[in-house]
């Protein structure tokens, strides 16, 4: 049942007659009388009651009128919000991120997503582990992902490279920052040191580093959840490596912030399915992107 012949219905109920109908339509009347006929046998009864002067609405029709009402009103509705998410003056976009990428880069990318898109809601979930990331990506759960580690066999994901950010130490408020302002991998590794549980990038990195060396890797705190470690470098607990923009903010708290020797860093990843994206992810993707090439425009 085409929508156009329930418009031309409602116009001859409107306008009274075949002759007016057609003419506010802006079509022949034979093409009008055409879609009624074709629209009467689709719904096996006759509509109208064609009379010497107009019509009259039969039975049957007094009956389609009101549902025929409510389905044209229903389809302006729905193209009505069809349009409004692809103009992005709504919808929703759900991102999923490890809690340090939140500060950065996702953060900056809200704000300035939000900024042009106000009436988007946005909704991000933090999780603890790449796995997470790729699940709720994978299963639909979040349409955007932001991860610090790609798997090989995600071949229904596409992940892109957004940005690095360098790994640094913090040490306690108070303490003394080596002679030349940084501090060898290898003296880390010797200190109290605060890290996440086994399967964690950081966690997985230090001990490996460690056993490189020979040196048996034992840290002196263990906790879950990524973003608790920003806590304790604020509270000054032990040395904690952290990437660099969450250790700005331990910076604020009084922590010292020193870089590592050789120079350590993560990659950040966007991570999506290939499947087709909303509008509003489609935008964030170009936003996420323009901030990493602003603040590495040579790359």
């Amino acid at each position: 049942m085409e929508r156009r012949r329930l418009e031309y219905f409602l116009a001859v109920i409107e306008h009274g007659g075949f002759t007016t109908a057609a003419a506010a339509l802006r079509i022949s009347q034979p093409s009008l009388s055409y879609a009624i006929k074709t629209l009467e046998r689709d719904l096996g009864a006759v509509l109208f009651h064609r009379l010497p002067r107009g019509v009259r609405l039969t039975d049957a029709g007094e009956a389609f009128a009101e549902s025929a009402r409510l389905i044209v009103r229903e389809i302006e509705t729905a193209r009505a919000q069809v349009e409004a998410i692809a103009g992005l003056v709504a919808g929703r976009l759900d991102v999923v991120s490890l809690p340090g990428l939140v500060v950065d880069p996702l953060a900056p990318a809200i704000r300035n997503f939000h900024h042009r898109h106000p009436k988007v809601r946005i909704r991000i979930e933090q999780v603890d582990a790449p796995t997470d990331v790729r699940d709720a990506v994978r299963t639909g759960t979040a349409e955007l992902g932001l991860t610090d580690e790609l798997h090989p066999t995600d071949r229904d994901l596409t992940g892109e490279l957004l940005t690095e950010q360098e790994l640094v130490a913090a040490l306690p408020p108070g303490s003394t920052a080596p002679p030349d302002g940084a501090m060898d991998l290898r003296t880390l590794l010797h200190t109290n040191l605060v890290t996440g549980p086994p399967g964690g990038a950081m966690r997985d990195f230090l001990a490996g580093e460690a056993a490189k060396i020979g040196h048996e890797f034992s840290p002196a705190i263990e906790v879950t959840g990524r973003g608790s470690t920003l806590y304790l470098a604020l509270a000054g607990v032990a040395v904690i490596p952290l990437p660099r923009p969450l250790a700005e903010l331990a910076r604020l708290g009084g922590a010292v912030i020193v870089p590592l020797r050789p120079r350590q860093s993560r990659h950040v990843y966007l991570l999506r399915r290939g499947a087709f994206l909303s509008p509003a992810a489609r935008t964030m993707c170009a936003v996420l992107r323009d901030q990493a090439a602003c603040a590495f425009p040579g790359a």
